[in-house]
């Protein structure tokens, strides 16, 4: 399966009413654009825009011209995190995740802009130790620890036949247990 087709399969979160842009075109256009350095709305549409038709029709979009900020901000707006994620996740895997490669589970922060007008993103990831794959996310809430949110990212992985390493936070009873029972053993670091 390609990036193109695995991010055809993400449920498009609009209304069939009023849809010029395929929402499978939209994120290519922003996974490209990341790829070549654009890190905001504006930066994607412009990348869309200097890139012309035939990057266009390419990212499959039926008309030359790509989607605007403000379309870019609608759909981002409402697109559901979690299933974009497992598409991408799905498709890496299908890049290279080696049968036996072990997975670790750590907590990140993501650092936000604008001081504290948009504080950062604090999540829980599951990433493949050699070929440092994310296999999945799972934002952790406000009134959450990574612990709380390991449940979340665990019910989302295959771990059949893999070694899952984390920190001393994971290192309790109920976390090896679904663990195992997924299929995967647990060692800590």
């Amino acid at each position: 399966m390609t990036l193109k087709e695995a991010l055809d399969l993400v449920p498009d979160p609009r209304s069939r009413q009023g849809r010029r842009h395929s929402l499978g075109a939209i994120l290519a256009l922003a996974t490209c654009a990341m790829l070549c350095g654009a890190r905001s709305l504006y930066a994607i549409a412009q990348w869309g825009r200097d890139q012309g038709a035939p990057t266009a029709q390419a990212l499959g979009f039926s008309r030359d011209q790509t989607p605007c900020v403000a379309t870019l901000h609608r759909v981002f707006r409402r697109l559901n995190g979690e299933t974009f994620e497992r598409a991408l996740g799905r498709w890496l895997q299908e890049r290279g995740l080696k049968a036996s490669e072990a997975v670790a589970v750590d907590g990140k922060t993501l650092r936000g802009i604008h001081g504290e007008k948009l504080p950062g993103v604090h999540l829980v990831a599951a990433y493949a130790h050699q070929t440092g794959i994310v296999l999945g996310q799972q934002a952790v809430g406000e009134k959450q620890n990574e612990l709380g949110a390991l449940a979340g990212l665990l019910s989302q992985l295959d771990l059949s036949g893999r070694v899952v390493t984390g920190d001393a936070l994971f290192t309790q009873r109920e976390v090896c247990r679904e663990i195992n029972r997924k299929g995967g053993t647990t060692s800590s670091r």
